[in-house]
């Protein structure tokens, strides 16, 4: 019973600090979008199954915004500091959630997950262990918005920082 109003405040204060991060961020490199408030699989109906768009089969893809692909970098920085680099090759201005589920690193459970805690067998889990991935630009600066409000353009870089959610209940 303990964990479980442990966890039930942890997810509270999470959507809390969403909530107020999404209404005092000025310029999120997010676009508004009708979708915004749903959470649906991407409408062109692949699976990762059948989506080729993997980061190891599109090495050398270059100029992908004319055909409405966009190549971005993301970049999960893990616990201990190492760096997982990935060349995306995903739909130009999706969200990250979309790209992430396009590009395969994402399965169609953590897809329509609250969080996206399981990236290429990478976690973050928030609601066990208190820890989340920080989208963070390429200055180091926290993008503000969901996986489901920030969009992705071609040539950008996302990294995906392991963050510990401090624990208010201490």
């Amino acid at each position: 019973m303990r964990k479980l109003c442990k966890a039930a405040s942890l997810l509270l204060v999470l959507s809390l600090l969403f909530c107020l991060l999404a209404a005092c961020g000025g310029d999120n490199n997010s676009t508004p979008n009708a979708n915004d408030n749903q959470t649906q699989a991407p409408a062109n109906n692949d699976t990762p199954a059948d989506n080729n768009d993997t980061p190891a089969n599109n090495e050398g893809d270059s100029g992908d915004s004319a055909d409405g692909k966009a190549t971005v970098n993301i970049t999960l920085v893990l616990e201990d500091g190492t760096e997982v680099p990935y060349e995306l090759h995903v739909t130009d201005g999706a969200t990250l959630r979309d790209a992430l589920y396009e590009a395969q690193l994402i399965s169609e459970e953590t897809y329509y997950n609250m969080f996206v805690d399981n990236i290429d067998g990478h976690i973050a889990d928030a609601l066990n262990d208190g820890v989340t991935w920080m989208p963070l630009d390429e200055n180091g600066e926290q993008i503000m918005g969901t996986f489901d409000e920030i969009t992705v353009s071609d040539g950008q870089s996302i990294t995906l920082q392991y963050y510990v959610v401090p624990n208010f209940d201490d």
